[in-house]
């Protein structure tokens, strides 16, 4: 008598061991990340691998889990009153009812209209303003290579402070306004020197080191500094 096997679904559950899963299709291997925005560990799922492997890979790497969760902070909101840097610049966050467009006045960003808007047209008021200066930047060092700025679009990305495709439409996370303006000098270097170098070659890292002052430190301060704006809501 033969008896039919069972067939293994190929789906993995939306969480092992209590750290959430996350279905990768580009993924090769089983992988741990932070996601910083959620303040905790989420597991890199591959196409192909089982439940089972991804229990015992959590279960070796419990101690670095805990370790990761207790230092990662809540989600960070920002409300009427509290300092936000933008641009190297702290700011008091303003907010006023009634119609009008969000501004800055003098050491205050003004947001207005109803209480219940407030962080969406704040949002949209650093993501202007965003746009603003990392198109501004990106055209003079797209010049300086000899080409014409592509479009930009200012994004809100889990992992990436930019990208540039291979038509040379770059994308910039709008988080970056919070960041000092040498950091998003440098960010936007990256993504103008990818232009040239579609890779992280030697001949890459030469050019984006020409066209930004430090990029060594810039690189440094995201390491250390990055998680912190994304967990900006």
């Amino acid at each position: 008598m033969f008896f039919k096997s069972k067939k293994i679904s190929s789906v993995p559950p939306p969480e092992i061991h209590g750290v959430r899963v996350k279905p990768s299709s580009r993924a090769r291997r089983l992988s741990l990340r932070i996601d910083a925005r959620a303040g905790d560990v989420v597991l890199v799922f591959p196409k192909g691998a089982s439940e089972g492997k991804a229990r015992r890979f959590i279960e070796r790497h419990e101690d670095w889990i805990e370790r990761q969760r207790a230092r990662a902070a809540p989600g960070k909101i920002v409300a009427p009153g509290m300092t936000l840097r933008v641009c190297g610049r702290d700011y008091i966050v303003e907010h006023k009812p009634g119609r009008g467009v969000q501004h800055v006045a003098g050491d205050k960003i003004i947001v207005r209209g109803g209480a219940e808007h407030f962080a969406r047209r704040l949002k949209d008021f650093l993501k202007t303003e965003a746009a603003k200066v990392l198109a501004e930047i990106a055209r003079e060092k797209s010049a300086e290579i000899g080409l014409k700025t592509a479009s930009i679009r200012i994004l809100d990305p889990k992992t990436r402070w930019g990208s540039c495709g291979v038509d040379g439409r770059m994308m910039f996370s709008w988080r970056l306004i919070l960041a000092p303006p040498e950091v998003m000098d440098y960010v936007v270097a990256h993504e103008v020197a990818h232009r040239l170098h579609m890779n992280h070659g030697k001949k890459f890292w030469a050019l984006c080191a020409s066209l930004t002052e430090d990029s060594t430190a810039a690189r440094k301060w995201l390491r250390k500094n990055g998680p912190e704006l994304m967990r900006y809501l």
